[in-house]
């Protein structure tokens, strides 16, 4: 008997927003040892692991590949340009949900957040919070007949959560007012 994968994917519709877009948002419950990769990505894509678990492999940008093990309430980070490949446990496979985003804030919000290709393992600071990121991931995937705007609401939700959960937080420095006019 051959397991199926259960899952859901949807395309953003616009590309009218410059601070963030939306690419591509879904769910999937992956069979036994499901993999992808390895892969190059052209946008930051996003994972959170709703239940089971599942390995990451992950070239950082020295070339140097990392193997992570994750569970259930954690997440990780892909970075554009950045070779990865990822599989599900033989025993428990993971669920998760998965956001593709860029725009000209979003390495600023995820360096807040302390993930880069250096560092994309995310893990919070407590169930509650790691849920409310799960939340809102679900909530963009589960609503893909919403607005763009409301979307894209959702997408700063879920980095302003993000950065707030995050054990690998970084404090923003304060930008000084001429540095708004040089930027």
């Amino acid at each position: 008997m051959n397991a199926v994968s259960e899952y859901s994917f949807s395309m953003f519709p616009n590309d009218n927003f410059l601070d963030f877009r939306l690419f591509q948002y879904g769910w999937e419950e992956c069979e036994p040892l499901h993999s992808f990769g390895p892969f190059v990505r052209n946008h930051y894509l996003f994972h959170y692991v709703i239940s089971g678990k599942g390995i990451l492999n992950s070239t950082d940008e020295a070339g140097v590949t990392h193997h992570h093990v994750l569970g259930p309430g954690q997440g990780f980070l892909i970075c554009p340009g950045q070779v990865n490949t990822y599989c599900a446990d033989e025993r428990q496979p993971w669920k998760y949900v998965w956001l593709e985003f860029d725009g000209l804030r979003a390495t600023e919000y995820l360096n807040e957040a302390g993930l880069s290709a250096v560092q994309p393992i995310y893990r919070p600071k407590s169930v509650e919070q790691s849920e409310q990121v799960r939340d809102i991931m679900l909530y963009i995937a589960g609503h893909s007949r919403d607005s763009t705007l409301c979307l894209i609401g959702h997408l700063c939700l879920f980095l302003d959560a993000l950065i707030q959960s995050s054990t690998t937080r970084q404090e923003k420095h304060q930008t000084q007012f001429r540095d708004f006019y040089v930027q």
